[in-house]
């Protein structure tokens, strides 16, 4: 693949040979596949936690994110932005997976941190061609049962959501 520069112009050209530019036509294809997919699961995401704030307000904390960590959306009254919970929910699946397969428990299904005055509850969503997690907060006034049992339910709505995805 030649690249010519002209002396005086601020012109490149670059020759490409046929098969080279499919090659490059392809790779663009993917690209913006790839960009509509995760658009899409962003959607899918932001309705999905505006319905579930909508029925329970009191939760107060719902992420989305990959399972490397980058943040796919986000609902909450006491933080921000999600990029930093995003983070930690991802690393604390991760760990929480590392652990179960030490232990020979079989996969993580949730993890729950209680603090003084607040749980949050982390899941994972299964995708086939990119995990997801989802973290949950709520404050002491909801009872823990009932805050896995809506994760769960929810990492399951979205699960069935993604696999229609093209």
């Amino acid at each position: 693949m030649p690249v010519h520069h002209q002396a005086h112009d601020a012109f490149v050209t670059i020759h490409y040979s046929h098969a080279a530019w499919l090659n490059l036509m392809s790779e663009t294809q993917a690209v913006t596949t790839a960009f509509k997919r995760m658009a899409e699961l962003r959607a899918i995401c932001d309705r999905e936690l505006a319905e579930l704030c909508a029925h329970y307000p009191e939760i107060s904390l719902a992420v989305v994110t990959t399972a490397d960590a980058r943040l796919l959306s986000v609902r909450s009254s006491i933080v921000q932005e999600g990029h930093r919970v995003a983070a930690m929910t991802g690393t604390l699946l991760g760990l929480c997976e590392t652990l179960a397969r030490e232990l020979s428990g079989g996969a993580c299904q949730s993890t729950v941190v209680s603090m003084t005055d607040y749980t949050c509850i982390f899941v994972r969503i299964a995708d086939p061609r990119h995990p997801l997690a989802l973290a949950i907060g709520v404050g002491h006034n909801i009872m823990l049962a009932l805050s896995r049992r809506v994760a769960l339910d929810l990492a399951a709505r979205i699960s069935s959501h993604v696999q229609n995805l093209p």
